[in-house]
């Protein structure tokens, strides 16, 4: 089920600042950011991260630990302006 993105009223632009780790890049090549691990992004409709995560190209199997300004989120979590999404691929070890 794929949710309706609204646009954003008046001035209301999102700045949201993005790190991936452990080789976990942008994926979506139409966007600046393709390729890179640590970027900013500005956003004129509302996502959740959910939606956010599909729009920069990572897979929701993926990104198993994601942090919104240092803590846990849902993925219905709404994006506000000067959120920091941290994004986390499985961890593993011995």
């Amino acid at each position: 089920m794929k949710s309706e993105q609204k646009k954003l009223v008046g001035c209301a632009w999102m700045n949201i600042t993005v790190r991936l780790f452990a080789g976990l890049r942008c994926e979506n090549e139409e966007l600046e950011s393709f390729g890179k691990n640590d970027f900013e992004h500005i956003l004129n409709q509302e996502m959740n991260l959910e939606e956010f995560l599909n729009y920069i190209g990572i897979s929701i199997d993926v990104a198993k630990i994601i942090l919104v300004n240092g803590l846990f989120e849902p993925l219905t979590y709404v994006l506000r302006d000067t959120d920091e999404i941290s994004i986390f691929p499985p961890v593993g070890g011995g």
